[in-house]
C-alpha cells in the first residue's frame, strides 16, 4: 500500500528554521515504499502533529531503554496513538484528542513521522524555550525532563497522513510504556 499525504501548514520552512535555531544538522529522510514500525505518542499530540500546531518529540526513553540511552531507532515511523497518561499527566488546554469508542482494542494510525533532526538536550531552560512548538504542559515536560537522569531527545518531525488508517489490533505485548511498536499486516 503506497502513503499518500501531505506536509501539513508549517511548510518546509518553518523546519529549516528551527534546525538551524537550534543547532541541528539535518537527517533529510525520505518517504519509504513501506514502513512497519510504530512510536508510541499520546493522541493528542498526534492530532497536534497532523495539524501543524506541533513539529517536535520530546522523548526520555522508557524503563527498557539500551545502555547508551534512548535515540531514534528509526528514521521513519508510523504514529501509534495511545491514551495512557494522557489524562493525567498533560496537555496544554483544549488539546486532549477524543477518544474513538474501540479506542481499548484498535489503534488507528493514519500519521507517518520522518525524522528531520534530532539531538540530546541537557538544559532545561532550552527545553522549556520550546513551548511554542508542542502542546504539553510545562509540568510534563519538567517531569519528563528530570525523570530518573536530566536531558531529553528532541526530534523534529516531518508529517504525511493517509487518507485512510489502518485499524491496529491492540495486542498484549504492545501495551505498557514502550517506545516501538512492530506492525504487522
Amino acid at each position: 500500500d503506497t502513503l499518500r499525504g501531505e506536509i501539513p501548514k508549517i511548510g518546509r520552512g518553518l523546519l529549516d528554521a528551527a534546525r538551524s535555531a537550534w543547532g541541528m544538522d539535518a537527517v533529510r529522510t525520505e518517504p519509504p515504499a513501506t514502513c512497519g514500525i510504530a512510536f508510541k505518542e499520546w493522541a493528542g499530540v498526534r492530532d497536534a502533529l497532523i495539524q501543524g500546531r506541533q513539529i517536535i518529540v520530546l522523548r526520555k526513553g522508557g524503563i527498557l531503554e539500551n545502555p547508551a540511552g534512548f535515540q531514534p531507532e528509526h528514521s521513519v515511523f508510523w504514529i501509534y496513538p495511545t491514551h495512557v497518561h494522557e489524562a493525567e499527566q498533560g496537555l496544554k488546554p483544549g488539546e486532549r484528542a477524543s477518544v474513538p469508542h474501540d479506542a481499548a482494542t484498535v489503534a488507528r494510525i493514519d500519521t507517518l513521522a520522518l525524522v528531520e533532526s534530532f539531538r540530546k538536550i541537557h538544559d532545561l531552560d532550552e527545553v522549556l524555550a520550546l513551548d511554542d512548538a508542542h502542546v504539553w504542559t510545562e509540568d510534563t515536560i519538567r517531569k519528563r525532563f528530570e525523570y530518573r537522569k536530566p536531558g531529553l531527545w528532541l526530534m523534529v518531525l516531518r508529517i504525511l497522513k493517509r487518507r485512510e488508517p489502518y485499524s491496529v489490533p491492540i495486542r498484549p505485548e504492545d501495551a505498557g510504556c514502550k517506545t516501538w511498536v512492530p506492525l504487522e499486516r
